[in-house]
């Protein structure tokens, strides 16, 4: 069975970027009304990502760069 969450760290390895990295983009999904439901943040020092909400946001991303809206 396929994880559908994961904690920072895990998504972190899972897709290669840096923990830095990881919370801009948590925070830019929870403003983002169309990705903010992929975010639970649990508790002050817990928060889970959906690993799928997580590739569509970077898919979201890599295609609004590449048009200029980023």
């Amino acid at each position: 069975m396929e994880k559908l969450y994961g904690n920072k760290e895990e998504i972190s390895q899972l897709f290669g970027v840096n923990i830095k990295t990881l919370n801009n983009d948590l925070t830019n999904m929870r403003r983002n009304p169309n990705f903010s439901p992929y975010v639970l943040r649990v508790s002050h020092k817990r928060t889970n990502v959906n690993v799928l909400g997580y590739e569509k946001y970077l898919q979201y991303k890599a295609e609004n760069f590449t048009k200029g809206y980023l």
